[in-house]
């Protein structure tokens, strides 16, 4: 019995986590992104603009191989108005251009925009959300503007077949208001990258942590088990 009793306060306890994570979002989100620690070193991913916005931005896996590297070097925006956030987008640029054809955030957690992300708990946010766990384009008032940034995100990865996986995705820029003001795809950096063999795979049902939703799962068959002894 105190077995029993033991296993039952531990999957309350999980629950319990379970409820003040989730609180305030929607109700099929899967609980906070995970950290990617086996990214492959030395691979490299880039998004290159060219029209209203010119420069680039570099995706490249950690030395440890823990997170991301990102590096923004953009300019432009002139005419438009920002703050301009940005993500990664679910799928890549179609070939008639249509920033719409990129589908939704990248959001692998089911975790949506609202309520809006939290800069100090990057790990609540979407997964593709950079300018919401990080900095976006500052309003430039219809101006020409010229932005550089630099982080490391610990929730995307260069890992393929992944859900976090950034490869074969876009990037779009939004003004103001949500309109979506630019997107480019985001491919392999062979100049750049200690790899030349890039495998493209979008696997969103691909497990990369072992999340709250599981530890429920598998507390609730074991506390079926020990009860059916």
């Amino acid at each position: 019995m105190q077995f029993k009793s033991i296993l039952a306060s531990s999957v309350l306890a999980v629950a319990a986590v379970s409820a003040q994570t989730t609180t305030g979002f929607p109700a099929n989100y899967l609980g906070s992104a995970a950290v990617i620690n086996d990214n492959p070193v030395g691979t490299t991913y880039s998004a290159t603009f060219e029209g209203n916005v010119t420069g680039k931005m570099t995706f490249t896996a950690s030395t440890n191989g823990t997170g991301v590297a990102v590096k923004v070097d953009l300019l432009g925006f002139s005419g438009a108005t920002g703050p301009f956030n940005y993500h990664v987008h679910d799928q890549p640029v179609p070939a008639d251009g249509n920033c719409n054809g990129t589908l939704a955030h990248l959001d692998p957690y089911q975790r949506g925009q609202t309520p809006a992300c939290d800069k100090t708990a990057p790990e609540t946010c979407e997964v593709g959300d950079m300018s919401g766990k990080h900095n976006a384009v500052p309003n430039t008032n219809g101006s020409l503007v010229e932005f550089h940034d630099a982080y490391v995100d610990n929730f995307i990865s260069t890992k393929s077949g992944i859900a976090a996986f950034i490869g074969n995705r876009s990037i779009v820029i939004h003004k103001a208001g949500g309109g979506r003001y630019m997107c480019v795809n985001i491919t392999l950096d062979t100049s750049a990258s200690n790899t030349s063999t890039p495998v493209f795979q979008n696997d969103e049902s691909a497990a990369s942590s072992f999340g709250v939703s599981s530890a429920l799962a598998l507390g609730g068959m074991l506390v079926a088990a020990v009860f059916a002894l």
